[in-house]
């Protein structure tokens, strides 16, 4: 046991911590990960020693972003992305040089993880300015790969002793990286995303791997099996997680498209649907008399009377056909068929308000002008619709047809 090496471990971790980059927070969480691995091994054997090695590098991998200052969100998802890579090109690689190989897998994992990383680290250090943060981060990554590999040739070889002088690299990597947190870099654009090209040979690799493996069909390491099944696990999870996002941002979608005081669909998703339009009709309807209920009995009341139009105009539509509130006391409806079909909605649309609404006590009466245009091939539709409106507004006879 070689305690200077432990010291020194505990040092590097306690410099990191007192560096105080909330950027950093992830490099701390990858480093304590090591350390406890160290000191597990050395001190208390235990099975699990290895845990934290293995931790270290998916944390290492999302802590890139941070380490050489470039925006980044979805830590999770970055985390995922990284353990399914690089679990997946470990078990990948493993089953084809592995078989002669005298290391157990894990001492083939950490070089394989380094050279991901590096590459990813090189990426992030070729997109933004040379500075000091950077140059220290991506050397202090340079050490720790060649120090990996020098450990796994040691082993390799049946040479490697726990207070060797290859458990100096390491420290060294990191002292690097951490000096790398005193300095002050320039904020840079965001990292790219793992390509989901890479992402499905790790999963589909894995899956054959454990296919093979269950009929037999070549003799691979079995030590490639717990690499494997994790890379399917944590594609799993990444794809729930995905899905999840997905229907979030559809809810998202959905409620920026509803009219928040009738429920109805709004301006913009009644126009994105009259884009998307082939037959039928348009109509556009205006309230008479509804500025005098907001003055006599207030906003809350005119609220409730909008309410309860939508629900009467509802009731009146044919199925398939969409009503939407435009804003203000303006609604709309998009519905199949021609003139004659228009007209009849039209009419049965002003029967609804034909008799007053029971509000607090008080009976109060709106109507109803209304403006439609029947879909024959030519451009604005919603233009003509409106004018039309107006049109039957102005002249007080209820509803008007466009181009008449």
């Amino acid at each position: 046991m070689d305690l200077i090496y432990l010291a020194l471990c505990l040092a590097i971790l306690i410099a990191t911590a007192i560096a105080r980059n909330r950027n950093g927070l992830l490099y701390l969480l990858a480093l304590t990960s090591w350390v406890i691995s160290e000191i597990t091994t050395n001190i208390f054997l235990t099975p699990w020693s290895s845990a934290g090695y293995v931790l270290f590098y998916p944390l290492i991998f999302v802590a890139l972003p941070s380490l050489f200052e470039i925006e980044q969100a979805g830590q999770l998802i970055r985390l995922l992305d990284g353990s399914v890579l690089v679990l997946g090109t470990s078990a990948i690689l493993s089953a084809i040089f592995l078989r002669n190989f005298k290391s157990d897998f894990l001492h083939l994992l950490y070089p394989v993880c380094d050279i991901i990383i590096l590459i990813a680290a090189l990426v992030a250090f070729a997109r933004r300015p040379i500075n000091s943060r950077s140059f220290l981060a991506l050397s202090g990554l340079l050490v720790f790969t060649a120090t990996d590999f020098a450990y796994l040739i040691a082993v390799n070889n049946g040479n490697y002793q726990s207070n060797s002088v290859i458990n100096y690299g390491w420290l060294i990597g990191f002292t690097l990286i951490t000096i790398s947190q005193y300095r002050r870099g320039i904020k840079s654009e965001q990292f790219p995303p793992i390509s989901i090209f890479y992402l499905a040979i790790s999963v589909f690799g894995s899956a054959l791997i454990l296919t093979a493996i269950a009929l037999n069909m070549y003799q691979l390491p079995k030590m490639v099996i717990g690499p494997a099944l994790a890379t399917l696990f944590a594609s799993f999870i990444r794809m729930a997680l995905a899905l999840k996002q997905s229907e979030k941002n559809l809810a998202t979608e959905n409620l920026a498209k509803i009219d928040d005081l009738t429920g109805l669909p709004n301006r913009r998703r009644f126009i994105s649907e009259v884009e998307n339009y082939q037959n039928g009709s348009i109509l556009l309807m205006d309230l008479d008399g509804f500025k005098p209920v907001n003055d006599n009995f207030g906003h809350q009341t005119g609220d409730e009377i909008l309410r309860q139009v939508a629900s009467r105009f509802l009731k009146a539509i044919p199925e398939q056909s969409l009503l939407a509130r435009l804003g203000g006391d303006e609604f709309a409806v998009l519905t199949h068929g021609g003139y004659e079909e228009a007209m009849e909605l039209a009419m049965a649309l002003r029967a609804t308000l034909s008799y007053p609404f029971n509000i607090d006590g008080e009976a109060i009466r709106v109507d109803v002008s209304i403006g439609f245009v029947s879909n024959d091939g030519k451009s604005d539709l919603m233009s003509r619709a409106d004018t039309a409106m107006y049109k039957a507004k102005q002249a007080q006879v209820g509803v008007w047809a466009g181009g008449t």
